[in-house]
């Protein structure tokens, strides 16, 4: 092997360590596999801080002790809860974009622009409620609503059954889970 290759081939090595080094850093690595698409563990980490927080005012007001939720076993179970979430609102969107894949989006985003207009004070109360700004709750909170409430509503007027439809769902669904405390067991997400 030359010099030229060896230096080719000791750049590439560097350039794809450094690569590597700042995606996991940022999160930007796979933390579930649902059928070709993905979920990132920045997602999972940053719906986790969003219901954390959301959990900690809702506990706070209803006069529980809000640091019950800073340990570490309830920490993993907001943890669990969010991607089985994710996996979810990820299986709502893949059915939509099958069966009304032109026209959902726009659907989803008259709905939530009907919510969003003329209240005031609205970005303040999300940022307290949830630590999100407002374009992180559309894309976090209310946009999976909508997804969901908009095959729920195609469902019913095909006389279909969302939960059912969802149950089957993800017990067909090809998923890999890669954290590893978390696995799948067929139909939801699991401890280890």
């Amino acid at each position: 092997m030359s010099f030229k290759n060896s230096l080719i081939l000791f750049t590439v090595f560097i350039a794809v360590g450094l690569s590597s080094y700042f995606l996991v850093r940022n999160g930007d690595y796979p933390a579930a596999v649902v059928g070709f698409r993905v979920i990132t563990a920045k997602e999972v980490d940053k719906n986790s801080f969003a219901a954390q927080k959301y959990l900690q005012n809702l506990t706070s007001i209803s006069g529980s002790d809000p640091k019950e939720l800073e340990k570490p076993e309830a920490r993993r179970e907001i943890r669990r809860a969010v991607l089985d979430k994710l996996i979810s609102d990820l299986l709502v969107y893949n059915e939509l974009n099958k069966r009304f894949p032109n026209e959902f989006q726009a659907i989803a985003d008259n709905n939530i622009d009907k919510i969003l207009e003329n209240k005031s004070n609205l970005e303040a109360g999300i940022k307290a409620l949830y630590g999100l700004n407002l374009l992180e709750f559309r894309e976090r909170i209310l946009l999976p609503q909508a997804y969901k409430e908009i095959l729920e509503g195609r469902m019913l007027l095909a006389n279909e059954k969302f939960d059912n439809w969802l149950k089957n769902k993800r017990d067909q669904a090809s998923i890999t889970i890669l954290i590893p405390d978390l696995q799948w067991d067929g139909n939801s997400v699991k401890f280890r």
